[in-house]
């Protein structure tokens, strides 16, 4: 009489399973809708970039940033700034969503309208990848959030073996980084750009990419046009191992550090924190929607491989 139970318990744990794994491995939902399509999108201003390989990771980081391994990318390209509060403020009108909040370094002024050249914040990852499908169809042009890959890549600007896109020194002046809560955003642009001409891909604020987070996903990454783990890793991420993205839920990848940075992953900022610091192969989580944060923003990329088909 036992059987019946168990092959009945089974049943059950393995439906249980399959819906998880449905779950886990969905997409996102990029919700949009176009109110207003007489409004032009602006068209962010890109880099191309050849492709190639490059040795992706970081050598002195933490283990979820090793092995450091060979890479191998197809020609892209990559937004030369990263999105403006002017080129959202399109998105938003033309979409009808409410601009984003003051953050909270932005004390008596209206940031989204008064800071048009500064980059847009306060969007969760949702958002970021519903401004580039918007600008996708309403361009006709394959824009969309970069890969871990494609971006570490650019970030390095083409000097291998680095510890920052400068070289292996702590320089002051190169990045807006290493202030405290309240010393907020620079316009993009403002510091000098790495060897490809992008700017700000270091500090100012944390850019997210495309790719779901694994803690584990460089021991076991494709050499050529990685695009990240399935949804379904991530989920039993946050189980097995037992790694930081567990305590935030579903996770995407995050880099390069904003203007609370510090240089490296054994420093803290000057409110104490720890944070990412200004290194090209320097890695994080952000969690899924709706989470947001004052210092959280992106830049997009065009073409290349950057989901699997």
């Amino acid at each position: 009489m036992r059987h019946p139970v168990i092959w009945g318990l089974a049943a059950v744990v393995i439906l249980l399973l399959v819906g998880v794994g449905v779950l886990a491995t969905g997409a996102p939902e990029l919700h949009y809708e176009d109110v207003r399509p007489e409004i032009e999108p602006i068209e962010p201003e890109m880099v191309a970039l050849p492709g190639g390989t490059f040795m992706m990771g970081n050598p002195t980081g933490t283990p979820e940033e090793q092995p450091v391994h060979e890479v191998e990318l197809s020609p892209f390209s990559i937004g030369k700034y990263e999105v403006t509060n002017r080129e959202w403020k399109r998105f938003a009108e033309a979409t009808g969503r409410y601009h984003p909040p003051n953050p909270l370094f932005a004390q008596g002024i209206n940031y989204f309208l008064d800071h048009p050249d500064s980059p847009a914040v306060e969007m969760s990852w949702s958002d970021a990848a519903a401004y580039c499908a918007w600008l996708a169809k309403r361009t006709g042009k394959d824009y969309h959030l970069p890969t871990e890959a494609q971006w570490e890549y650019a970030a390095r600007g083409g000097l291998e073996g680095k510890i920052y896109q400068w070289g292996d020194d702590k320089r002051e002046g190169m990045a807006n980084m290493n202030k405290d809560w309240n010393g907020g955003t620079m316009p993009v642009g403002s510091f000098p750009p790495n060897g490809y001409g992008l700017y700000d891909m270091m500090g100012n604020v944390n850019e997210m990419v495309n790719d779901w987070y694994s803690e584990t996903y460089y021991a076991k990454s494709p050499r050529k046009d990685p695009v990240g783990p399935g949804g379904l890793e991530n989920y039993l991420s946050l189980i097995n191992p037992v790694g930081r993205s567990r305590w935030k839920g579903r996770t995407k990848v995050l880099r390069g550090g904003s203007y609370r940075a510090p240089f490296t992953w054994e420093e803290y900022n000057p409110d104490g924190m720890h944070e990412t610091p200004v290194q090209p192969g320097a890695r994080e989580y952000v969690a899924m929607h709706p989470y947001t944060h004052f210092d959280l923003g992106f830049r997009v990329a065009l073409g290349g491989v950057w989901k699997d088909e």
